[in-house]
């Protein structure tokens, strides 16, 4: 397994759907990971916090409150952190343009890579067609469904553990096997790279549907940075301004893609 150095350090991190606030979030395996790394920037890309969850049960532990406090201490210490709000965190948008102790709260943000390539880094929920319908009730319906499979997939796991067998994603299977999933998926990753043609950039970096992807298309590179309720993957851009895909539950190398967008 490839194996990150203590006290390094990249140019960036991009991390999305934490989800702060459900049972089910793995924030303590992401301070794990970054709290020997250091970073220029930090793009928070959206659903860090789970405003849904909270209102419905309030759950929040000591490494919520950790991760709040360790943000606000590295803004403090000079790295640029932007919150890009998501549909899960939909309350911060009233704060677009503020800033909390160093940390930048907006829509969207425009990065450029150490190699002189613009991104647009966006949570990505506004090109979801389910979300575009503005039925709120339906989305939540869909929340609520995907908790309750997180918490099946939950159980099965604890009995593969037992049997000494490798972590199995039910709800990743069902994504990559289902028809109707896998056209949803490439819906929104088409509306995406759609998004950056517009905005005339290198690229787009988002979150949202929990399915992290380096990919170039057409000139155009698809960068998602998947989650931490189960996925366990974000982004780095490393001191050249090449970016990596890294997956914490990945049996052979922490580095899955590697990024080899091509010069113009």
């Amino acid at each position: 397994m490839a194996h990150f150095g203590k006290n390094m350090k990249y140019r960036s991190l991009f991390i999305s759907d934490i989800h702060i606030g459900t049972k089910r979030s793995q924030v303590d395996k992401l301070l794990d990971f970054i709290r020997d790394k250091d970073f220029d920037y930090i793009f928070l890309v959206g659903d860090i916090i789970d405003g849904w969850e909270l209102q419905r049960k309030w759950h929040w532990n000591k490494k919520a409150n950790t991760f709040i406090q360790k943000m606000l201490k590295r803004a403090r210490s000079g790295t640029q952190i932007h919150y890009i709000t998501g549909n899960h965190d939909e309350f911060m948008e009233e704060f677009w343009g503020n800033n909390f102790g160093g940390i930048e709260v907006m829509k969207e943000s425009t990065h450029v890579t150490k190699d002189m390539k613009t991104y647009s880094v966006i949570h990505g929920h506004q090109f979801d067609g389910v979300l575009l319908l503005k039925a709120k009730w339906l989305q939540k319906i869909g929340s609520f469904l995907y908790n309750l499979l997180l918490d099946f997939n939950y159980g099965w796991n604890f009995i593969r553990r037992k049997l000494g067998l490798p972590y199995w994603s039910v709800s990743r299977w069902a994504r990559n096997r289902t028809k109707e999933a896998v056209k949803y998926v490439a819906r929104y990753e088409d509306a995406l790279i759609d998004h950056a043609r517009r905005e005339k950039v290198d690229g787009v970096i988002c979150g949202h549907i929990h399915k992290a992807e380096i990919r170039n298309v057409d000139g155009v590179r698809y960068v998602n940075t998947g989650d931490w309720v189960e996925s366990l993957t974000c982004v780095i851009e490393d001191n050249d301004g090449k970016l990596e895909l890294i997956d914490l539950t990945s049996e052979e190398s922490l580095v899955v893609q590697k990024d080899d967008y091509e010069s113009k």
